[in-house]
């Protein structure tokens, strides 16, 4: 479905080799987690995919395709149509996701078209249904609000929410249990189970490893932009092969000990 080749991305500016000949696939249907330390090129990569990097500023070599299409060569009609309904990403911070002075109701319409009042009235039917699919029951109170009346847990189901609206074949899950509590991570990644579960194929970008053990099928994990060790979950992690991929599974659990 998604197949990455070789992508290097190097600064104009710096000639600083950001990532270096990344190549990973994800399956229809598979759950596939990039882990690593913060600055290892995960949210780099998820930007690429998206293409959201500026080309004034990066250099990007490589490949990515999507059904066998090279992204790249995308004219503006087809990433349109590549962005959002093919492949969605929800963001890490739900806090900067939103204009902070536009309530949601008006923010969650954008991007959607209603040539009558029937299509609004039904789009605003299925975002009321989604939104309590995702354990926000109260979607009279979500319209009316401003973003910052909102948790960051709330604001990240939203998101999720909408994602589910556009109905993708893929979801980039970029971080998004980072920022909120532990109440809300757990709903978050209980969201993202039942995403799994209804086909929809997911590219988990984490740090944690015990959100790669709970969703990832396969995962990759990155250093200094590259990835240097990826196979099946309960391959990597029960019987791991770099020194890297240790020393980040043994902080993760020295640190998962100092918290109990």
């Amino acid at each position: 479905m998604l197949a990455i080749n070789r992508l290097t991305v190097r600064s104009k500016l710096t000639k600083e080799e950001l990532l270096r000949s990344v190549k990973f696939s994800v399956d229809d249907g598979e759950t596939f987690g990039l882990i690593g330390e913060s600055g290892s090129g995960k949210s780099m990569t998820s930007k690429c995919i998206m293409r959201l990097l500026n080309s004034r500023a990066f250099q990007i070599q490589g490949e990515i395709r999507w059904k066998g299409r090279d992204v790249f060569s995308m004219n503006a009609k087809e990433l349109a149509d590549y962005r959002g309904k093919q492949i969605s990403m929800i963001p890490q911070n739900p806090m900067t996701a939103f204009a902070p002075m536009v309530k949601l109701g008006k923010q969650l319409e954008m991007g959607f078209q209603f040539s009558s009042k029937e299509e609004r009235h039904n789009f605003s039917r299925k975002l009321t249904n989604t939104l309590a699919s995702v354990n926000l029951s109260d979607a009279e109170k979500i319209f009316n609000s401003y973003p910052d009346e909102l948790s960051g847990g709330m604001l990240q189901r939203v998101m999720i929410a909408l994602t589910m609206l556009q109905a993708p074949k893929l979801i980039i899950a970029d971080e998004i249990t980072t920022a909120v509590d532990a109440a809300s991570e757990y709903q978050i990644l209980n969201e993202l189970e039942k995403i799994k579960a209804s086909g929809v194929s997911l590219l988990v970008i984490t740090h944690d490893f015990g959100v790669v053990a709970k969703l990832c099928d396969r995962f990759a994990v990155m250093k200094s932009g590259e990835i240097i060790e990826q196979g099946k979950t309960h391959e990597v992690l029960s019987t791991p092969q770099h020194d890297y991929t240790k020393q980040l599974m043994e902080a993760s659990i020295l640190f998962q000990e100092a918290l109990c």
